[in-house]
C-alpha cells in the first residue's frame, strides 16, 4: 500500500514538473515568435508600443 502512495506522489510530481516545464517553453516559444514576426513588428510600429521602463526612485511614495 505505502508503494502505491509514493509511486503515485512521485508521478503527481513528475507530471506537474513536466507540466510547468512545457507552459515555460511554450509561454517563451510564443513571445518570442509573434515578437520577432512581421506581424507583430507591425502591430508595434502602428500602435507605438514601447518597453515599459521602471524607475524604482520614481515608484517610491512622495509622503
Amino acid at each position: 500500500m505505502e508503494e502505491l502512495i509514493i509511486g503515485l506522489l512521485i508521478n503527481v510530481a513528475f507530471f506537474a514538473l513536466s507540466a510547468y516545464i512545457a507552459y515555460l517553453v511554450i509561454t517563451i516559444a510564443v513571445r518570442h515568435g509573434i515578437d520577432s514576426s512581421e506581424v507583430g513588428k507591425m502591430l508595434k510600429k502602428q500602435n507605438g508600443y514601447q518597453e515599459e521602463t521602471f524607475h524604482p526612485k520614481d515608484d517610491l511614495d512622495k509622503d
